[in-house]
């Protein structure tokens, strides 16, 4: 197991007075609270990866996502309903676990739209950096040698980085793509029928 996966099970959980204390502080903006909770939070990330019969960089993915989900809750989280932020955090650590492995997946579904002639993937990609395009293509089978959808692990490998620079490089082509895109749909002239803005 990972060092780090293991250090975080090991910690110790907060009792349920100075986690109500915390939050309750937090709650007015406190930022040292909101570290505080989430730094305790972090075991109840690193076990229900475990729980996922996880390992290895796949581990740390998921305790990576899981996280995020963590930090959704506590900014949600009401200490005053008598539950513990363990118990409340559960679903949304699980959810954005579950959420980060969905692009992993294969995206069939995407390689119609690049089979259109009218629409090439150095056309959805022009503009993009070499770096931030050649991450997209991969991603999701847009290489002309890589037909085929490749996950975060798989491209990471591929390109001879981390899995966290192939999230952030993918996450950055995306904004950047659908900026693109929004500035294409206020110029398309308006559909008949279509709702007005």
């Amino acid at each position: 197991m990972d060092d780090f996966v293991r250090d975080l099970l090991a910690r110790q959980p907060i009792d349920a007075a100075e986690e109500r204390a915390l939050a309750r502080l937090a709650r007015t903006g406190d930022l040292d609270a909101r570290a505080e909770l989430i730094t305790s939070g972090l075991r109840s990330v690193a076990l229900r990866a475990r729980l996922r019969g996880l390992s290895g960089e796949e581990l740390r993915e998921a305790v990576q996502s899981g996280a995020i989900g963590l930090i959704r809750a506590i900014d949600r989280f009401d200490p005053d309903r008598g539950v513990r932020l363990a118990t409340y955090a559960w679903h949304w650590i699980g959810a954005e676990m579950h959420r980060e492995a969905l692009p992993d997946l294969p995206l069939g579904d995407l390689e119609p739209a690049v089979e259109d002639p009218g629409v090439s993937s150095t056309d959805l990609l022009e503009g993009l950096p070499e770096e931030l395009a050649e991450v997209v293509r991969l991603r999701f089978g847009l290489a002309g040698d890589t037909p085929i959808p490749m996950s975060r692990i798989a491209v990471a490998q591929h390109l001879g980085v981390s899995v966290a620079q192939v999230r952030t490089r993918e996450g950055k082509a995306m904004r950047q793509l659908r900026r693109g895109l929004a500035k294409v749909v206020d110029r398309a002239p308006p559909q008949r029928g279509a709702d007005p803005p």
